[in-house]
């Protein structure tokens, strides 16, 4: 099989991009429940969008060695925080609903591990894809992007659930805000709706 290492990096910049638009999109509603996070996602969206620029046009072993790197540890903490939940933050400990963005984005940071370690390993015996297939290649990279990041935002920018809906006992408060939500109201030491006899 004949593949252009430039091409690959191309291909991991691109998944790159795309889950730097996600970042970014989904920004806004991790700073309304967690400033830091905020912060981290965006964070997060400068880097990946940065990186993708330069494995684009400069895919050095220092470039994809970084790529490779950071987004295992983002597959890594996303892992985390779906399984056990993060230590960190006003939800901590407690895990994270699995959403269309999430898995999105993971896909195209793993695909970016993919593509930058394939470039890193083969970059001495590159090989060259005549000029049409390197078009389709990219054009097909392109519309999976789009794909995963049009569903990624969409589902994103819905709201963000740190309790999978799955997990949820009928009747039964997933959360102490809910509960005190679920209390009836009292007036004067008594329940309302209540009918108490007196002597």
């Amino acid at each position: 099989m004949r593949i252009d290492n430039r091409l690959s990096a191309r291909c991991a910049a691109v998944a790159s991009i795309g889950a730097a638009v996600i970042h970014i999109g989904v920004a806004p509603v991790h700073w309304r429940d967690w400033a830091p996070s905020g912060v981290f996602f965006a964070a997060i969206a400068v880097f990946q969008l940065v990186w993708g620029f330069l494995a684009w046009s400069r895919p050095t072993a220092m470039v994809l060695s970084a790529g490779v790197a950071a987004n295992a540890a983002l597959v890594g903490l996303w892992i985390v925080s779906r399984t056990v939940g993060l230590p960190l933050g006003p939800n901590a400990g407690q895990p994270e609903a699995v959403e269309a963005a999430g898995i999105c984005v993971l896909l195209l940071q793993c695909y970016v591990i993919m593509g930058a370690t394939w470039t890193w390993l083969k970059s001495s015996r590159a090989q060259q894809v005549s000029g049409k297939g390197r078009v389709l290649v990219l054009l097909g990279a392109n519309a999976v992007m789009a794909v995963a990041v049009t569903v990624g935002l969409a589902s994103g920018l819905q709201g963000h659930r740190h309790h999978p809906e799955s997990l949820a006992i009928p009747g039964v408060p997933a959360t102490q805000e809910d509960a005190e939500q679920a209390q009836p109201v009292t007036t004067m030491g008594l329940h309302t709706g209540a009918h108490h006899d007196h002597p």
